[in-house]
């Protein structure tokens, strides 16, 4: 995707370059409840008579609960509402959990601290460590325990706030040494300024990478962020903004210059593949 602007003179429009700026903490909504913020639950599944119960008795807890029947509504919401943890009915109408799970930890909203229960039961020991493999943090078996599943709940929550306060107070993405999508919105701030005054372009390209092996992720992940680092010019700012989407903003560049850019990067990393394969 290719992101091109040229502001108007003392304007400067209230993006982020086609980059996906969440609230703070992740959290499309807070309010306080008790002495915590509201945190938001989406609960994934039909089945009114497991899930209906465990609803009501998050809401009493104090969580914001939003519902999902299907697949496609499960991603829309996290999409549109970065849920701070997932319930997943072990019987959706649409999909094996074990894939769902992965659609789910696959979404750039869903961070490696996002709750994903499954509740049910699963049909065998395999399709339990299916689940787990492909992202479940926990399997709570029938009878369901309301609870133990809200103790789990909170203990997850106050981890990934406390991880996504830790991370918003660093600019830096840690895996790949880029700017991470708070320090890419700072510099978009600072080059969004600088290009008002100037009266000059500002561009910005963005890279995603399908990886069909979620274990290769990393690898792949490190690869295509030494190749950005190697094809930008010295003003560029490459940054991070998911765990498989990449940002270059590029300052004084047009929409001829965007797509030079995007080519010239897409070539580098067509000549690295080839290098690499040997």
């Amino acid at each position: 995707m290719i992101i091109v602007n040229s502001p108007p003179q003392g304007q400067f429009p209230g993006w982020h370059a086609g980059i996906p700026v969440t609230q703070k903490n992740g959290r499309t909504k807070s309010c306080r409840c008790g002495s915590h913020d509201m945190a938001v639950v989406l609960i994934v599944g039909a089945d009114g008579q497991l899930l209906d119960p465990v609803a009501g008795q998050l809401e009493a807890g104090g969580y914001a609960v939003l519902r999902a029947a299907s697949t496609q509504a499960a991603l829309a919401a996290v999409r549109d509402t970065s849920p701070d943890g997932i319930i997943v009915a072990a019987a959706v109408p649409d999909l094996e959990p074990a894939e769902l799970c992965r659609l789910l930890r696959r979404e750039p909203r869903i961070t490696p601290h996002t709750a994903i229960f499954i509740a049910g039961e699963l049909p065998s020991r395999d399709a339990r460590r299916a689940v787990l493999r492909a992202g479940a943090s926990d399997i709570l078996g029938q009878p369901l325990d309301v609870a133990e599943l809200l103790l789990k709940l909170d203990a997850y929550v106050r981890l990934k706030t406390l991880a996504e306060e830790m991370q918003a107070a660093s600019l830096v993405d840690r895996e790949t040494g880029l700017y991470n999508l708070h320090g890419l919105a700072r510099r978009v701030e600072e080059l969004g300024a600088l290009s008002v005054r100037a009266h000059g372009a500002l561009a910005c390209v963005v890279l995603a990478i399908e990886v069909e092996d979620d274990g290769a992720l990393p690898t792949v992940t490190a690869f295509c962020a030494q190749t950005i680092k190697g094809g930008v010019r010295h003003s560029d700012v490459p940054g991070r903004v998911a765990a498989a989407e990449f940002a270059v903003v590029a300052p004084r560049t047009g929409a001829h210059g965007a797509v030079q850019l995007a080519q010239r990067l897409g070539g580098v990393m067509q000549r690295r593949s080839h290098d690499a394969a040997g």
